[in-house]
């Protein structure tokens, strides 16, 4: 009878569900109290661990919500740039190439006042779930702001990650919006800015990211400027402006 009042108190601490008192058991009054307590202490635990759980759901959702875009589910401005430090810091400790993107679409504001900001929301949704769809693991993409948005390659040199930008230009430029009056169309223009040896002399830091930041932007600008739905690397502006002062 002792070992099965103990494999029976055993059972109440280990077992799930919890083992029920046989008709032998009930008759012993001690044991009956001592398995009412544990059922008790069994549903205390319970009620604290599906607390914990909750608690731990709801701070992931939080971190979720501090870190992306609530409108298209990239990761936001603040986040993308504390990433992206510590990956390019990685990145030419270990002598991997890597760079940036910047993205715009075209023409938005037109887009919107055609269309409708819900449709302009769904545009820019639409940017998001196709470059996630298309770009390699490692990379990463977040919304810098408004219709701009901007995208972190790695092991990739110059080269490579213009043809990275061209791809999502080509596959942008022939995935329509589907709205409710049909499908439309949307461009993007890209800029290009490659983390070079040269520049990563004094470290990684603020004002470095920065440069890298504006170098895309200047390549942005320059692609909107000559024509839209083009990507131009920052390289292009550095020799043009080369042979620009050579020939004077």
């Amino acid at each position: 009878m002792l070992d099965k009042v103990l494999t029976h108190i055993l059972g109440l601490l280990q077992d799930d569900p919890p083992p029920k008192l046989d008709k032998d058991l009930v008759l012993i009054p001690k044991l009956c109290t001592i398995h009412n307590e544990l059922l008790s202490i069994r549903k205390i635990f319970s009620s604290m661990k599906h607390n914990e759980r909750v608690l731990q759901e709801r701070e992931t959702h939080l971190q979720y919500l501090a870190n992306h875009d609530p409108l298209t589910g990239a990761i936001n401005r603040r986040a993308f740039m504390e990433r992206a430090y510590i990956e390019i810091e990685k990145n030419v400790r270990n002598h991997v190439p890597c760079g940036v993107v910047m993205m715009d679409i075209d023409f938005f504001k037109k887009f919107n006042d055609t269309h409708g900001h819900i449709a302009g929301d769904k545009a820019l949704r639409h940017l998001v779930r196709v470059i996630s769809a298309s770009m390699r693991k490692h990379d990463f993409l977040g919304r810098y702001g408004g219709e701009e948005f901007i995208f972190f390659f790695s092991n990739a040199d110059k080269k490579t990650g213009i043809a990275i930008a061209e791809r999502f230009r080509k596959v942008l430029e022939t995935s329509p919006v589907r709205l409710e009056t049909g499908p439309v169309s949307m461009t993007v223009s890209f800029g290009v800015a490659s983390v070079d040896d040269e520049d990563t002399g004094n470290g990684i830091n603020e004002k470095f990211m920065e440069k890298l930041i504006n170098r895309a932007d200047q390549a942005l600008y320059q692609a909107k400027n000559s024509g839209r739905n083009k990507v131009v690397s920052f390289d292009e502006i550095e020799s043009a402006e080369s042979c620009s002062r050579n020939a004077t």
